[in-house]
């Protein structure tokens, strides 16, 4: 059976999640893992066109290829994004990143990707003389066209991929091992010893018999715990003490246990007490991508295009004043902070959900506009998260041991949800912006402006809903 790049980073991953996927493709459950490997391809396309410029400008153009593939007789599949064929008959090969470094993180190890097109190239009778990674400048700052020479950087990695050569081996020979197999053991996967947010898209296929909640509830558990409660077979909660799992863990399971949300009204109190109206309620949506896409931005740097805000002026305020902003073409957010500045007043406490995002835009703006900086940074000063009463203060097993604003808002105001809008989140902001900004006049364009309003309006209005819920208790 065949065996691309892509395969075996997700085998690495979780070798039963790559089972399935090929022997099983109609039971296999397409998630954030084929959403992550999309999003990397699409920009990584991106970043190969100015890569393409810039080899096709240079006297030497003509040792270059791209997309050369490689296939070996036992199954490997590899397409080098670039080859050099060297004088001496030797070839270098290029992988071409969106990242603006070399990652060697468990999620994606370029270094590890590089050593299979390289082993794939030698099975088929290259001579690899060097390896690079190709991959964006962080420091780069784009002045008007793109230039791809000050864009891009060149990383040799040659003597890291024949540092793990022999062990890529070894693991792309137990891939082929199981991809030979037309049956395996379902009953579990390799992802069992993973907290929830590294799970493969098909955990729930191989562990059916995981109550909910269970033990992945518990936010930042680390994996020798869940190693030893795995190997005790106590994946309830219910079979969990408190005196076994952290404070924050702890509200986590108490709430499990009693069923009920757990509540430190010292803590909630504290919290409110630092709340000054008028309040107001506000959200960022940004984009960012490989390749800046306006003057003044770097690779992957988010550009805020979008805001939110809703003013609550008194505590018994039922009229709520609701502001929006929605750029209508690339630039970088002058015009967005000069909009801020007319409706958000000198006092009052601003609040956002996970506010380090919105702060760290404001920081970030009030470096790129000096004279905005006395206002941003006030921001800043006056912000409250609200996302931080759900750390501690108010924890409910029904959110499932997140903070996020999408499994609290159901809870606390199911009449509100995010299903079924044509702009659901953070992600489909991003793209629907991308379109918006190219888009003719008509209704069409109309529509799709329409839709990211009402998602980011959304955002703040549940802001105040969670607000005035927990004023209550």
């Amino acid at each position: 059976m065949q065996i691309s790049k892509t395969d075996f980073i997700q085998y690495l991953h979780c070798p039963k999640s790559l089972w399935l996927l090929k022997h099983k493709p109609d039971d296999y459950p397409h998630g954030e893992f084929s959403d992550y490997a999309k999003k990397l391809a699409a920009e990584g396309y991106e970043v190969e066109a100015y890569v393409r410029q810039l080899i096709e400008a240079g006297e030497d153009a003509a040792h270059f290829s791209f997309q050369t593939v490689f296939q070996t007789d036992r199954g490997l599949y590899a397409k080098a994004d670039m080859v050099r064929t060297n004088e001496d008959g030797s070839v270098n090969l290029y992988e071409i990143k969106s990242s603006t470094r070399v990652k060697t993180d468990a999620q994606h190890n370029q270094i590890k990707d590089a050593c299979f097109q390289t082993i794939a190239a030698e099975e088929v009778g290259q001579n690899v003389r060097d390896v690079f990674i190709v991959h964006l400048n962080g420091d780069y700052v784009r002045d008007g066209d793109v230039d791809p020479q000050a864009l891009l950087t060149f990383s040799k990695v040659t003597s890291d991929v024949r540092d793990i050569a022999e062990e890529i081996r070894a693991e792309i020979d137990q891939a082929l091992v199981l991809l030979d197999a037309t049956e395996i053991d379902e009953s579990s996967c390799s992802c069992l010893t993973l907290s929830k947010a590294n799970h493969c898209d098909s955990f729930a296929y191989f562990n059916k018999d995981i109550p909910n909640p269970s033990i992945y509830n518990l936010p930042r558990i680390s994996k020798a715990k869940l190693e030893t409660f795995i190997g005790e077979g106590r994946f309830d909660l219910d079979e969990i003490g408190l005196d076994e799992v952290t404070d924050k863990q702890a509200f986590v399971l108490r709430s499990a246990q009693l069923k009920a949300p757990v509540i430190d009204h010292a803590a909630l109190s504290s919290w409110f007490s630092k709340a000054e109206y008028p309040l107001y309620f506000l959200d960022y949506e940004t984009y960012a991508s490989a390749v800046p896409i306006v003057d003044g931005a770097r690779p992957q740097s988010p550009i805020p295009f979008q805001y939110s805000l809703h003013v609550k002026r008194t505590p018994d305020d039922l009229e709520l004043v609701h502001v929006e902003y929605l750029a209508d073409e690339a630039a970088l957010p002058r015009a967005m902070v000069e909009h801020m500045q007319q409706h958000i007043g000198p006092t009052g406490s601003v609040i956002s959900w996970h506010a380090s995002f919105e702060n760290t835009q404001n920081k970030t703006m009030a470096k790129q506009f000096p004279d905005k900086a006395e206002f941003l940074n006030s921001l800043i000063d006056r912000t409250l998260d609200l996302e931080d009463i759900f750390a501690a203060a108010y924890v409910d097993i029904a959110f499932g041991g997140s903070t996020s604003i999408k499994k609290v808002l159901p809870v606390l105001a199911s009449d509100l949800n995010y299903a079924g809008m044509a702009v659901a989140n953070g992600t489909d902001a991003m793209e629907a912006w991308k379109r918006l900004i190219v888009m003719a006049a008509g209704e069409d364009r109309d529509r799709l402006r329409a839709d990211m309003l009402e998602y980011c309006k959304l955002d703040t209005y549940a802001m105040v809903r969670i607000f005035e819920e927990m004023e209550r208790i």
